[in-house]
């Protein structure tokens, strides 16, 4: 990862077909139709009420994900849980947070 102006560079989003048997764990497991889970896993990036609605996680867990913290204790390399980004920035630098689907987030959306 890389910052630049302040903002976190070098992240990749996971761009996948979502089999449908994630789709149906996810509606079973939080009660949400396979519908609704299917159009909001449609873009591989999420808003943080969305991603705690699909990974059961609460919105103060999900923000707490986000934060730097050491990610390597041998190393002592920083980094975060999920990776953000914020696709619609305005000219103060700042906007509605969204976590990207990659690994890290994916583990959390399987269960």
């Amino acid at each position: 990862m890389e910052e630049k102006f302040g903002l976190i560079t070098g992240i990749e989003c996971k761009y996948v077909k979502t089999d449908p048997e994630l789709i149906e764990s996810i509606a079973t497991r939080t009660g949400i139709t396979p519908q609704r889970v299917k159009s909001m896993m449609r873009y591989n990036i999420f808003t943080i009420g969305q991603f705690a609605e699909l990974s059961d996680l609460a919105v103060s867990s999900i923000l707490n994900k986000t934060r730097p913290s050491v990610v390597d204790k041998e190393t002592g390399a920083l980094g975060t849980e999920l990776d953000y980004t914020y696709p619609f920035k305005s000219a103060k630098m700042d906007g509605p947070k969204f976590i990207i689907r990659n690994e890290k987030s994916e583990k959390y959306l399987r269960g």
